[in-house]
């Protein structure tokens, strides 16, 4: 038979599907990141064998090609194969919206993680025994992931509540007006999609500010990677620009980059942080953006958030640095680079 997709569901952020196929072996559980793209992403999980199991992985393959069955030795179903509940299935993505499981009648039975593809790894399934080749156990791992699809879907019915951006709108633009006063300028930069999001230009002091509204809403992925047990600290983030008013010439040019990495985490499936660099030439005499978080730098300024979903909300200034203090950074870190500077020097360009 031709393979056939049972049940399918487009992420709510960025380009990726997530969806179930069953071919005459086996059904597989896939994220299929950036299809329209010229280079997309396959995760690939098994889910179980529809056939009897083979003995060895040299007998895993059809020979007419197709997804590989799992060698017996990883099966902890009947060994004969099995069958789903084709109308039992539904998929939950995760918060970051990179990530999905797989449910039979709301019980978890595969998941595809956030870090599916490093050394081998393809995901879990309730089907698989140990670390087979093509799918993990997910013994071990079903109480946390159990936990993660029940907060996943309290946190995407939120955004069905009337009003919720009204609400996040009015909670992010009174922590901004009490940090530089009545905003001069307001825009959207969500293309009216999902999800909305906003850039705020205000004014204090002789400095220039602008600072994203709302892109905190959605949690960047792959935090966790790097930041393990304190990763709900760090995936929510905000993104600002200070300067004097001699630079307002390039106020234009800069909120375009901002529009643009405010969703650059979800299109490229990363996260954004403290010491990282990206390019930009918007500016003369500058080369990259250099990303500070105010909660990393005692003293340097930032808009006082309230917590969102018991997360906390990052501000991160993006300082414009030269080829220069790039290098600087890239052979001694970013703690070389603010070694000495004075607090305003640290994140606003003047």
């Amino acid at each position: 038979m031709e393979p056939e997709v049972i049940v399918e569901e487009w992420s709510p952020v960025g380009e990726m599907q997530a969806f179930v196929e069953k071919s005459d072996r086996t059904y597989f559980f896939y994220i299929w990141m950036n299809p329209q793209s010229e280079h997309p992403v396959i995760k690939a999980c098994w889910i179980c064998n529809r056939v009897k199991a083979p003995k060895g992985m040299e007998d895993a393959f059809a020979t007419e090609g197709g997804e590989p069955c799992m060698p017996a030795e990883y099966v902890a179903h009947e060994l004969g194969g099995i069958e789903l509940d084709e109308s039992s299935l539904s998929i939950q993505w995760f918060e970051e919206g990179d990530a999905a499981a797989l449910l039979s009648d709301g019980k978890l039975i595969a998941v595809i993680p956030g870090f599916s593809g490093y050394n081998n790894f393809h995901g879990y399934s309730i089907y698989a025994k140990g670390m087979g080749p093509f799918a993990w156990s997910l013994e071990q791992a079903k109480e946390r992931f159990e936990a993660v699809v029940a907060r996943s879907r309290e946190f995407w019915a939120y955004f069905d509540e009337d009003d919720y951006w009204g609400k996040v709108q009015e909670s992010q633009m009174k922590s901004l007006e009490v940090f530089f006063g009545r905003h001069e300028k307001y825009y959207a930069i969500d293309n009216s999609t999902f999800p909305p999001k906003a850039l705020v230009q205000g004014r204090a002091n002789g400095l220039l500010y602008g600072i994203t509204l709302g892109v905190s809403m959605i949690p960047m992925p792959r935090v966790e990677m790097n930041y393990e047990d304190d990763y709900r600290d760090y995936r929510r983030m905000e993104l600002g620009f200070a300067c004097d008013e001699r630079y307002e010439p390039q106020l234009r040019d800069v909120f375009s980059a901002i529009s643009f990495l405010s969703s650059f985490p979800w299109l490229e499936q990363t996260f954004l942080g403290h010491g990282h660099t990206i390019p930009f030439d918007g500016i003369p005499g500058y080369k990259y953006f250099l990303f500070l978080n105010a909660a990393e730098l005692p003293g340097v300024p930032a808009p006082a958030y309230g917590k969102f979903m018991d997360d906390r909300v990052n501000l991160l200034w993006l300082k414009p640095i030269t080829e220069k203090e790039y290098k600087l950074i890239v052979n001694k870190g970013v703690d070389a680079y603010l070694a000495g500077k004075k607090t305003a020097d640290v994140y606003c360009l003047r």
